[in-house]
């Protein structure tokens, strides 16, 4: 709120008093918060259950309450391997179908803690695993987060190389069950100070994570950081007073929605419970839309174990990799609300599948993606739904580029493959006019390719303008999806 002095003749300078917005801290519903420590809270990706920590006298619980619109929590339930569980630190994959948590002093372990998965496989959650030394060394690991669509996991540890105390590290996925050497997080994250309790928000460019020190105000604070264009994490910034305090603030998380965060608190009983808060505008993330897409063969109707590569039309700088669909054929990725993508479907033995996603604000949506055998793919149309010129022009426009690549890929990865490259346009405008202009943009696909290297004697192109149509001419949805470009498979 704003306050303004009295003015006395003009004699006293105009002065102006800003007070910071309060918090409201709110408690998380009975069943999740008890007399008893409850702590460490994080929502799966669609913002239907929180995987928590809950601390007794006699032991350290991992549960997840279920969340109901109506009557806010519809259940709770105990994960079956509480007793290796102590308390240092979870994440749940965006999928939902991978957890990790920090267990101490184990058996197996190579250090004081180490990082530890459990699958979820028909219906259960397996034993913990220890993740080995991709991740754990004979120091400190712990407080896991998992970064966008489960391909990077963040950890607090205390290995040597770092920039003092314990930092921030992350090791990214190279195929399954295959993790690069864990890599600090930079200058940007860590300090001569401790680092830990990193939570990376579903859209994978934030990071929430606490810092001690001289420079806050007191105790552990919390911190946010953004990730650049180039991959990199930006210089991290104190949240400030109206959430940090003298006292220790740690485990943070955030919400889908990227405004409502949670927190574990300690309450005038001197028990540790979960809240909810909104956070201040400058500190909220973009919200998040997870889709669930379901990939299978065409013909046999059977999974395909396929990948997603993911980018934002009109954005060269977002283009990503999901995590390789299970064995139901089963991927989960985000999204940003009201933004559109590109996806593109690869798997070995099968033609590249083209997806195009229109903006939507919808929490979560599915997706059907059917698979054209390479082996059965002759005189086969496919439709590469992410090709855009120019307005009226053959001019390729700059978010065609990943398409393109990846359907040069799949020319240089298959040497047999010929194509047929058949340009459409919609009915605005006269037949001669659309037909010149629907060649004209095939040929452009056709130069792309060659000049790229693919030999022009694997390589037809024609154009017809409004004929032969893909869809209707009676809605502006099917005049776009005629005018864009298919490939005829020979």
């Amino acid at each position: 709120m704003i306050k303004f002095s009295t003015l006395f003749l003009l004699l006293f300078p105009l002065v102006i008093f800003c007070q910071t917005n309060p918090i409201t801290f709110i408690p998380l519903p009975d069943g999740i918060n008890t007399p008893d420590n409850e702590e460490l809270g994080r929502w799966t990706i669609d913002g239907k259950a929180i995987i928590f920590t809950r601390l007794t006298k006699d032991h350290v619980d991992l549960l997840t309450a279920h969340l109901d619109s109506l009557s806010g929590v519809s259940g709770v339930e105990k994960m079956f391997f509480n007793a290796s569980y102590k308390g240092g630190g979870h994440a749940i994959s965006p999928d939902g179908k991978s957890l990790i948590m920090a267990i101490c002093g184990r058996n197996d372990g190579l250090g004081g803690c180490d990082l530890y998965n459990s699958e979820f496989q028909d219906g259960a959650w397996t034993a913990p695993r220890n993740l080995g030394h991709a991740f754990n060394g004979t120091t400190w690991e712990s407080q896991p987060a998992y970064g966008l669509d489960g391909m990077t996991i963040y950890f607090a540890s205390t290995r040597a190389g770092g920039y003092g105390g314990s930092d921030i590290w992350m090791v990214h996925q190279l195929a399954p069950n295959v993790w690069s050497n864990p890599i600090n997080a930079g200058g940007s994250i860590n300090t001569a100070f401790n680092e830990g309790s990193p939570f990376i928000h579903f859209d994978g460019r934030t990071m929430y994570f606490m810092r001690d020190g001289t420079e806050g105000y007191g105790g552990y604070d919390l911190y946010i950081a953004h990730m650049g264009i180039d991959g990199q994490w930006k210089p991290a910034e104190n949240m400030g007073k109206s959430i940090n305090s003298a006292a220790d603030e740690g485990g943070l998380a955030l919400h889908p929605d990227g405004k409502t965060a949670m927190i574990t608190r300690s309450t005038p009983n001197h028990q540790n419970d979960l809240f909810e808060f909104k956070l201040p505008e400058q500190f909220q993330s973009e919200p998040i839309q997870a889709l669930y897409v379901n990939v299978t063969d065409e013909e046999t109707k059977k999974p395909v174990t396929a990948r997603l590569e993911i980018f934002e039309i009109n954005k060269n700088d977002t283009i990503r990799n999901s995590q390789q669909a299970d064995e139901k054929g089963n991927i989960t990725i985000t999204l940003n609300r009201n933004k559109a993508y590109g996806l593109i479907a690869s798997a070995k033995g099968y033609i590249m599948n083209s997806s195009n996603l229109k903006a939507s604000k919808e929490a979560s949506r599915k997706l059907e993606i059917k698979m054209i055998p390479i082996a059965t793919s002759e005189k086969k149309t496919i439709a590469l739904q992410n090709i855009f010129f120019e307005s009226g022009s053959s001019i390729l426009l700059p978010s065609s580029i990943p398409e393109l690549n990846k359907l040069k890929q799949t020319m240089q990865t298959n040497a047999g493959m010929k194509i047929e490259i058949r340009g459409y346009t919609d009915n605005v405008g006269t037949n001669e006019i659309n037909l010149r202009l629907s060649e004209a943009r095939a040929l452009s696909v056709y130069q792309y390719l060659t000049d790229k290297g693919i030999d022009k004697n694997r390589l037809t192109y024609k154009g017809f303008g409004e004929n032969n149509p893909v869809a209707g001419n009676d809605s502006e949805e099917g005049r776009k999806t005629k005018s864009e470009d298919r490939i005829f498979y020979c």
